[in-house]
């Protein structure tokens, strides 16, 4: 019989950087935070599950760094969540302490998994650098005037050239594409996450339409191109001749994610029996009175950027019910796409902008969303993507007693699932079943997951505290029934109020019973402090 060789150890470097326009960081609330989103699930992934090693870099530098690194230490021995009630979980009578043992229990059996290590917290390295500024954090990494950051570049360089040694497989983990973080990789001599971004105009609005063409995909009415207002009158004013009236403004730039680039122009029924030259001269004068989903840019804001980048219009989808599934699919070295998860977006700013999201996807459309995800996957295989996440936005509309699927919008990067996703299943300790659900020893988890839970109550708050109402509380993680909540990206809620979570149930009433109970409990929380002012 031929032995299986030895897995190779794991050591990932992450500098998650979300690449998209500085300006719009700047307007996106606590956004320079957003680097920390993955540290929960790269502890409890690489660390705990894997018994891997994990340099993690942050700018700036993470609020009680320490107890943060502990609590996804501990969530898998019963550490998050209070201790009377997980005090079974470590075999003798008491919980492990956070940090010294990783455990775990609904799905350990479902992967390999190192036994106990009491060293994982020696295992993990966070490197910071003291700049709150909204620029990239792959911009203050490679900043080839600062010291703190060639401090950083020398640790990514230690960690890379040791673990070699060791024999692990070294990659370097960022959340998007993008030309610096390509060349950094490179000088590591370690291979990347993401595709290549030199495909990074296949993500456009224009070019995801094309993209669902060739896969085969509908996708709602709408234009061509536009570089100016003239034109976008007159593709709005050929929607509005095939009976539309309510349209999405869409710019045409990776830079403006979420639905932040979009604005709602909804024209009077009069305009519908317009039928000569004078329709394109009334949709002229109502362009400038288009709700324009980021409320800090001007509709002159609008026309310049169109100018830059193009702006495409499409028919607002409307209907009841109506949701937004998305998909998340991989390209594997081997040249295939893969189906890693499908979630049920929750979309506020007049259904334009991602606020969070549930998994799975509701039964009742699932598997067409996967179907035509990885249609599209193949269309991308095919114009020479060959590595990296990417994702698939789509509209389900109820047609009759079925649903009808139109694609949205298509991501060369991760998304902003990615994290819960990877989190809820390094907590379970399993992958999707072939139909997409989370299930262990015949019990189903679903989940809900936000970014932005936020209240100016929780102003002042530190993250310890979090942490300590959520363990000290029913609602904290508990690995022995596979449920209960996770934080993460807490360090805005010091001065902005903001902060995110995980809420793992058995079933949805149970996962949105989580997420409200953990709004209340925050809410009751005192400030340690006066909270700076916002920026």
């Amino acid at each position: 019989m031929t032995e299986t060789p030895p897995r190779r150890p794991v050591a990932r470097m992450h500098v998650e950087s979300r690449e998209c326009s500085p300006q719009l960081l700047e307007r996106l609330i606590g956004a320079t935070y957003f680097p920390e989103r993955l540290l929960g699930p790269a502890i409890v992934n690489t660390v705990c599950r894997e018994g891997g090693h994990l340099l993690y870099v942050t700018a700036p530098p993470m609020l009680d760094a320490d107890r943060q690194v502990d609590y996804y230490l501990g969530l898998l021995s019963g550490g998050g969540r209070a201790a009377e009630d997980s005090g079974d979980l470590a075999g003798e009578g008491s919980a492990s302490r956070p940090g010294e043992d990783c455990g775990g229990r609904p799905g350990e059996g479902s992967r390999d998994r190192p036994g106990g290590p009491s060293d994982a917290r020696e295992r993990i390295r966070i490197v910071t650098l003291d700049d709150a500024s909204s620029r990239w954090l792959s911009e203050k990494v490679l900043d080839p005037a600062g010291a703190e950051a060639a401090s950083v570049r020398d640790a990514l360089r230690e960690f890379a050239t040791d673990r070699r040694r060791a024999g692990a497989d070294v990659r370097l983990s960022y959340f998007e594409p993008s030309r610096p973080l390509e060349l950094l990789a490179r000088d590591l001599g370690v291979p990347g996450t993401q595709p290549s971004s030199a495909h990074i105009p296949l993500g456009t609005k224009h070019a995801s339409r094309r993209l669902f063409a060739a896969a085969g995909v509908p996708v709602p009415a709408g234009g061509e191109l536009c570089h100016g207002p003239a034109e976008l009158a007159a593709a709005v004013a050929d929607l509005v001749r095939a009976g539309r009236r309510k349209v999405v403004l869409k710019l045409d730039s990776t830079a403006y994610g979420g639905g932040l680039g979009n604005a709602l122009l909804e024209l009077d029924d009069s305009l519908l029996s317009v039928t000569d030259d004078s329709l394109e001269k009334l949709v002229w004068d109502a362009l400038p009175h288009a709700s324009l989903v980021d409320g800090r840019i001007t509709w002159d804001d609008f026309v310049a950027l169109m100018k830059e980048s193009g702006a495409i219009a499409e028919e607002m989808i409307e209907g009841a019910p109506l949701h937004s599934p998305s998909f998340q699919g991989r390209l594997t070295d081997a040249g295939d796409a893969v189906a890693v998860s499908t979630h049920d977006q929750v979309l506020g700013t007049g259904g334009q902008s991602y606020t969070g999201c549930s998994f799975p996807a509701r039964d009742d459309y699932r598997q067409a969303v996967v179907d035509c995800g990885l249609r599209v996957g193949k269309a991308l295989l095919d114009l020479g993507v060959d590595a990296g996440d990417y994702g698939v936005d789509f509209l389900a509309v109820r047609s009759g007693s079925a649903w009808r699927l139109l694609g949205c919008e298509v991501n060369l990067r991760a998304t902003a699932t990615k994290h819960p996703f990877t989190m809820a299943a390094g907590l379970l300790g399993t992958d999707p079943t072939p139909d997409g659900r989370f299930v262990v020893d015949g019990t189903e988890y679903v989940y809900e997951a936000s970014d932005g839970i936020m209240d100016r109550r929780y102003e002042g708050l530190r993250p310890a505290q979090l942490i300590d109402a959520v363990t000290a509380s029913p609602l904290g993680f508990d690995p022995a029934r596979g449920t209960g909540v996770v934080l993460h990206l807490m360090s805005p809620v010091t001065r902005y109020g903001k902060f995110g979570a995980l809420c793992v149930g058995r079933d949805r009433a149970e996962a949105a019973g989580l997420m409200s109970r953990l709004r209340e409990l925050v809410g009751g929380l005192q400030p340690e402090r006066t909270p700076a002012p916002p920026d």
